[in-house]
């Protein structure tokens, strides 16, 4: 009995220290995350402008009534859908191709991966900089292969038709490693006998890739469909460098919006209830592409 007693102490006493461990990291993910999360929470449904001398108040879901009545935003919020899509489906495409070729080769794998990363590890100052100077219509290297081709020259932030293309570009550039990276790295953790096996079956390259490779990199693909989406819905840094929005509205995005509203016009309750439909729109579109992920994987060939 008075072992069974030592021992429930003893427990009790284990269970007191883990919680006095984890405490500290606890409160302070509270203090900088979950309560910031929810006085933003609390905003969202305030009438609150630094512009107006009126005191904030409670206005129920008006911010989030007047979102769907806002042309901006709904303008705002196809410009992200067109530019998310383009950009994870070149990147898909491109970072698995990559990945694909880069497995193949017989040496030196680690240091390309290593060498292609480069773009995505620069500040986004960095390569808005860069990218401007190489959209320059009269000094940038891009205009100037173009005369040499005696093809006309290209205004390609300057135009409502080209600058959303050009953004394109300028991410591709800078995030297709990081999906090369992811795919390169999931490629190597492939059980290599089921490739073997397929083609002892008589299976081609292109049959391998498409029937077994990609079905078996479906749950990385998925990871990186999500952080490119994230990525792709966050998208401010180049956006405000290269066209500031513009030309007119038609490089707006969400997150670009959203910033105009809360430190131009300064109305902050509806700012903040943007930036929550972006997180919901976030949360359920990732939820989606998990949902496929948890699919059952079809039968491969072999």
């Amino acid at each position: 009995m008075a072992a069974v007693v030592g021992r429930r102490r003893a427990s009790g006493g284990g269970r007191r220290f883990a919680l006095l461990t984890v405490a500290p990291a606890t409160l302070l993910l509270v203090g900088i995350s979950i309560f910031p999360l929810l006085w933003a929470l609390r905003l969202s449904f305030m009438q609150d402008s630094l512009l107006s001398v009126a005191t904030p108040h409670f206005i129920g879901v008006d911010n989030y009534a007047h979102l769907f009545h806002d042309p901006l935003f709904w303008s705002s919020l196809g410009v992200t859908s067109v530019f998310a899509v383009s950009v994870i489906t070149i990147q898909l495409v491109a970072g698995l191709a990559i990945a694909l070729a880069l497995d193949r080769l017989p040496r030196y794998q680690q240091v390309i991966a290593t060498i292609l990363l480069i773009p995505s590890i620069l500040s986004p100052s960095v390569v808005s900089f860069q990218w401007r100077q190489l959209f320059d219509y009269y000094s940038g290297p891009l205009n100037y292969f173009l005369g040499l081709l005696h093809l006309p020259l290209q205004g390609w932030t300057a135009s409502a038709r080209g600058a959303l293309p050009a953004l394109v570009l300028v991410d591709f550039w800078e995030w297709t490693p990081f999906m090369v990276l992811l795919m390169f790295a999931g490629i190597k953790s492939l059980p290599r006998s089921v490739f073997e096996a397929a083609r002892i079956d008589g299976s081609s390259g292109w049959q391998v890739t498409i029937f077994q490779t990609i079905p078996l990199l479906r749950r990385v693909i998925a990871i990186a469909v999500i952080l490119r989406l994230i990525g792709a819905f966050k998208i401010f840094d180049i956006i405000y460098s290269l066209t500031a929005g513009g030309p007119g509205t038609s490089t707006e995005s969400l997150a670009f919006y959203t910033y105009v509203q809360g430190f131009r016009y300064f109305d902050l309750g509806y700012s903040t209830a943007m930036a929550f439909v972006t997180l919901i729109l976030i949360t359920v579109l990732a939820r989606l592409i998990l949902g496929f992920m948890e699919r059952p994987i079809g039968r491969s060939v072999g």
